[in-house]
């Protein structure tokens, strides 16, 4: 085994850190929904004022659905990043605390930017928080690829693919910001792009990775039930 494959001495094991991040990912899903208020409506008044002031929470809402839903992706990311690894080393831990410490805070920032959504500071703040953990979700996948054989003891082929996606977060929220400066209010409708563009992201490697199959194969002459069978 040389130096660089060599496991890194353990601090705190991949089982106990993941633990914590399921966790603290649980309990800032859950946080989120105390950002909706309920209506305090007498009995008698409901019939007629309720309707309305549902309509009132309607912004609260959709920032509810947005931050929950990004959360989500937050998860399945940092999901998908550990999965190969199987040490974690200092580093690991440490940049893992900076992406769980903005996780934390979206619940606070989805609040304040809820409850003043035409306040341009209100909303920077949400969209700087998405942005920064998103950031940092994307530098732990960053520096776990490049220290793939050290903490999987594997080649990092199969960990390649995933960056594309890992900027789009990022690339959505610094257009939020822009859009923000304009009509803060507006700015929340950026996120609807996200699904669009990681489906095409998808679909981009997709036909990627099926152009340069159909370049390999015909490089190398095989008939294309030879290379089927191959497979199997």
């Amino acid at each position: 085994m040389t130096p660089e494959t060599t496991p890194p001495r353990e601090t705190l094991s991949k089982s106990r850190l993941e633990a914590l991040s399921d966790g603290i990912f649980a309990f800032a899903m859950t946080l989120l929904v105390l950002s909706l208020t309920v209506p305090m409506v007498s009995q008698a008044e409901a019939p007629l004022v309720l309707p309305g002031q549902l309509a009132d929470v309607l912004p609260e809402f959709i920032l509810f659905v947005i931050a929950f839903f990004i959360l989500s992706g937050y998860w399945l990311s940092h999901h998908r990043i550990f999965g190969p690894v199987r040490y974690v080393d200092n580093w690991v831990i440490r940049i893992n605390f900076l992406v769980l410490f903005f996780v934390v805070l979206i619940p606070f920032t989805t609040s304040v930017s809820g409850d003043y959504s035409n306040v341009l500071e209100a909303v920077l703040i949400f969209h700087v928080n998405l942005l920064i953990g998103s950031l940092m979700l994307t530098l732990l996948w960053v520096y776990i690829y490049h220290n793939f054989a050290k903490l999987s003891l594997e080649e990092p082929e199969p960990f390649r693919m995933g960056l594309s996606r890992g900027v789009i977060i990022p690339a959505v929220c610094l257009l939020a910001i822009g859009i923000s400066f304009w009509s803060p209010q507006n700015s929340m409708w950026s996120y609807l792009l996200i699904p669009i563009l990681i489906s095409l992201s998808r679909h981009w490697g997709f036909w990627r990775r099926k152009g340069i199959e159909s370049t390999v194969n015909r490089g190398s002459g095989a008939a294309p039930d030879t290379i089927a069978a191959k497979k199997f």
